[in-house]
């Protein structure tokens, strides 16, 4: 999350330099690309135990996935061409001080529109937890303004733009996605217990709401023996597909996403991916913030660059590679990759 693909390839340089002169290195990771690109062996855990080692030139990215889910998983996003629409959420100008009073964010402007994905890849730490603390309600801007379906909401917290239609995946799902002692109830409640069908003359329908906290369990997989079972007894991809559950279930017109499947296996990444793309083929936006360079990539129609609190390229999929995303992300090349105009 803090390197650039160049500084990766740096790093896999150092580490074939020390296996040559004889060191042994275990490398832990769950992605695919980086057990490809520096490995000799593989092995693969799964629920603490072997499930099985290959020689890595002899086995593929599926093999493996499959090895860890235990299933045939999709390693590729099924993805067909947007059909963007109008500006669903629009910031202009935006300016705020990080905590060592620094610009965290230095005039960020973007637009993100009905029927598309909208990927922001950066180094972390260059903006993004502040552009989605301001786009969301939690921080309000020194300078510059927010627009929700039109309205400026820049002044409001985070419930009335809740309830005009936007929505929420945070990156911390203990933090702020769950509370981790409340029933997989009580966890759907959140954000919803005052609006209908979940309560009704100021008194919260629980029944109803276990009823349809166990449709969403269904329908999202998620894997718990009841839906009175604490959010905590689940595991971090049941976690992640409840909250994903109840933030879609309020059918947004804006979806911010952020680190969606961070710490997640290949099958509940594959989930994630379908689902939202699902979402903006009903014609939602979707923000998408990953530190994963990939995800961005095979996620977004359009994809925007973060560098120190600024916006460094806007790209529509498919036109950039890996290595000018990479320079952008390092600061680098910023006067060949000027933000693209519409």
């Amino acid at each position: 999350a803090l390197l650039t693909p160049q500084e990766v390839d740096e790093l896999y340089g150092v580490l074939n330099r020390l296996r040559e002169s004889g060191d042994t290195i275990i490398f832990i990771t769950h992605k695919l690309r980086e057990v490809a690109a520096i490995s000799d062996r593989v092995t693969v855990i799964h629920r603490g135990q072997t499930v099985g080692t290959r020689n890595t030139g002899e086995t593929t990215a599926s093999q493996l996935a499959e090895m860890m889910v235990g299933r045939a998983v999709s390693l590729r996003v099924d993805r067909p061409p947007a059909h963007p629409g109008e500006p669903v959420l629009v910031a202009e100008d935006l300016h705020l001080k990080g905590s060592q009073g620094h610009a965290a964010l230095d005039g960020v402007d973007l637009e993100l529109r009905r029927g598309e994905i909208l990927g922001i890849c950066g180094v972390e730490g260059n903006g993004q937890a502040e552009l989605i603390e301001v786009l969301s309600g939690l921080r309000r801007p020194q300078r510059g303004r927010v627009l929700l379906k039109g309205q400026d909401v820049t002044v409001t917290g985070p419930n009335p733009r809740r309830r005009m239609g936007l929505s929420y995946i945070p990156e911390d799902r203990h933090g702020r996605g769950l509370v981790l002692p409340f029933s997989l109830t009580e966890n759907v409640l959140l954000g919803n217990a005052e609006e209908k069908p979940f309560s009704s003359g100021g008194r919260i329908d629980y029944p109803l709401t276990r009823t349809l906290t166990e449709r969403l369990m269904r329908a999202f997989d998620v894997r718990a023996p009841t839906a009175d079972t604490p959010a905590g007894a689940l595991s971090g991809g049941n976690q992640q597909k409840l909250i994903i559950a109840r933030e879609l279930h309020r059918e947004p017109d804006a979806l911010l996403a952020v680190q969606p499947t961070r710490g997640l296996d290949v099958g509940a990444i594959e989930f994630v991916h379908k689902q939202l793309v699902a979402e903006r083929d009903k014609g939602r936006g979707v923000l998408l913030i990953s530190f994963d360079l990939d995800e961005v990539m095979d996620l977004s129609d359009r994809i925007l660059v973060i560098w120190e609190g600024r916006i460094v390229g806007d790209f529509l999929s498919g036109t950039v590679t890996r290595t000018e995303l990479g320079l952008l992300m390092g600061g680098r090349g910023l006067d060949e990759h000027a933000p693209a105009a519409d």
